[in-house]
């Protein structure tokens, strides 16, 4: 009797898997072995960058701002340096007027999620997540 009740869970589970997770048939990259430090520092030593090697992506740019996110279904949001005031930026994108910020990717279309965390309060701190 338990056997007959397997299939359907079964396939419930694969349905619960693509709705949260999003359809992802884009190309994946090869996964590290776990704990394999050699197998990333022998990829960034294969990379051919004269300007700046993204560390999550490793693309080249031109500067860390232009850094791509890892995944496709991910955006840029660019946001200012908290402990400065030069009125960066917190836009959708990673182009300028980040000022003395950065970017941080989140899965989503806009960026407003990111602006309203950023204003929680004066002790919130991107680095500290």
């Amino acid at each position: 009797m338990l056997a007959s009740a397997l299939p359907p869970l079964v396939n419930a589970q694969g349905f619960f898997q693509n709705f949260f997770s999003g359809q992802h048939h884009a190309a994946e990259q090869e996964a590290p072995p776990l704990g394999d430090a050699k197998w990333f520092h022998e990829r960034v030593e294969a990379a051919h960058c004269t300007q700046y090697l993204c560390p999550r992506t490793l693309s080249c740019v031109s500067s860390p701002k232009e850094c791509p996110c890892p995944f496709p279904q991910q955006i840029a949001c660019a946001y200012a340096d908290l402990e400065s005031d030069d009125g960066g930026d917190h836009g959708k994108g990673s182009g300028p007027g980040a000022g003395a910020g950065g970017t941080i990717c989140v899965t989503g279309t806009e960026c407003g999620q990111v602006q309203k965390l950023l204003r929680v309060g004066s002790g919130f701190k991107l680095k500290d997540l």
